[in-house]
């Protein structure tokens, strides 16, 4: 591998990597053939696979889902009920919705971190806002919406604000909190915590599982719902849980390292984070251009799928097949320079043809929401 796929081979080929003018297609020079970037990047990912048994992403595309540019996108959610694509944007404050190749937004009036749909409530939402934990009606066909504030958290923690949140396979929601990422990027560590709403005592009070994390991010829980993995973005780490579908609960004291950046020299950090039908992770890299593809079992890296933005944020397997992989990712605090060598900067952008299918996002059960 180290002969064949070089780092000095590797940089070489991607240095050669040059956008057309409309920024919707890219070209690269692989010898004398010329290629999409993509393919380009399928040609890397295939020399390695000649020796290391990594996995190639022939046939793959990519396309933005719309002109807009977000300024932070984040928390994809694929709505298989009704084939929609939800989204947010922290900095801007808006929930998004792709449906019938329209995009629409709710304007809000904090940072959002998640959205994520209610069972068996048509046009109900719960989303993070700020630090407050609210409901969001918005019907489809519909403008008008209604936000309901439930709870708050980290009272003692001006600054902090809510970040990414999923449902496990019980229906449960667990979200997590991070400091204030001034406009440097730096983040106070320590300073968040992983709460879960459970229907017992719905918000009176939320169960703070994992205080003392710094960013808290992806989430994905395994098919046979006996592993939970996680993200403290700081970390460059995912770490594994074992999970127990019967009480929707982890132990911290069984957490383990999963997947470390610094075994693979993985630039940047692990952001957004899921799961496809065989089981295996597909991590968001912020500061790396990549998602990057991890065994579920052996917790290998079996490819890097190359983005054209660099601060890739999150990403969700969606389409009526769930065949296709949508990604968000941020431009704020983005140069033009990097704008120009990152060109999709900012767009939610939508992979096909990887060859993979991933599994339904799960809704939030619906005990505590029935009046709402």
């Amino acid at each position: 591998m180290r002969a064949l796929a070089s780092p000095f081979y590797l940089n070489t080929l991607q240095q050669t990597v040059k956008p057309l003018a409309n920024h919707k297609l890219y070209t690269c020079a692989c010898g004398s053939v010329t290629m999409s970037l993509l393919k380009c990047n399928v040609v890397l990912l295939s020399l390695m696979a000649l020796t290391c048994g990594a996995v190639n992403y022939n046939g793959a595309s990519i396309r933005e889902v719309a002109d807009d540019v977000m300024v932070h996108g984040e928390g994809p959610f694929w709505d298989s009920e009704n084939n929609v694509l939800y989204f947010v944007d922290i900095s801007q404050q808006r929930v998004y919705r792709f449906f019938e190749n329209r995009l629409e937004h709710v304007q809000l009036d904090a940072d959002v971190g998640f959205v994520i749909p209610v069972r068996g409530q048509q046009g109900l939402f719960v989303i993070g806002l700020g630090t407050t934990l609210a409901s969001l009606r918005w019907n489809l066909n519909e403008n008008t919406n209604k936000v309901v504030k439930l709870t708050t958290v980290d009272n003692n923690k001006p600054g902090n604000r809510w970040n990414d949140a999923k449902a496990d396979p019980n229906g449960y929601l667990w979200a997590g909190t991070m400091g204030f990422e001034d406009a440097a990027g730096n983040i106070p560590p320590g300073r968040g915590t992983l709460y879960k709403l459970n229907d017992t005592s719905c918000f009176k009070s939320l169960e703070p599982v994992l205080p003392g994390v710094s960013v808290s991010n992806g989430l994905a829980w395994n098919d046979g719902s006996t592993k939970m993995y996680y993200i403290d973005s700081p970390t460059k780490q995912i770490a594994v849980f074992n999970y127990n579908p019967v009480t929707a609960s982890i132990c911290n004291a069984n957490r383990k390292t999963f997947y470390d950046f610094k075994t693979d020299n993985i630039p940047g950090v692990p952001d957004g984070m899921t799961i496809d039908a065989n089981g295996d992770l597909w991590i968001a890299n912020y500061n790396g251009a990549q998602v990057l593809h991890v065994s579920g079992t052996s917790g290998k890296l079996l490819g890097k799928l190359k983005i054209p933005a660099e601060k890739v944020s999150s990403v969700t397997f969606g389409g009526p097949q769930l065949d296709k992989l949508y990604v968000t990712t941020i431009s704020r605090g983005v140069t033009p320079e990097k704008f120009n060598e990152y060109p999709m900067t900012g767009k939610v952008l939508e992979v096909s043809g990887l060859g993979v299918r991933g599994t339904k996002n799960n809704r939030i059960r619906e005990k505590c929401f029935r009046q709402l």
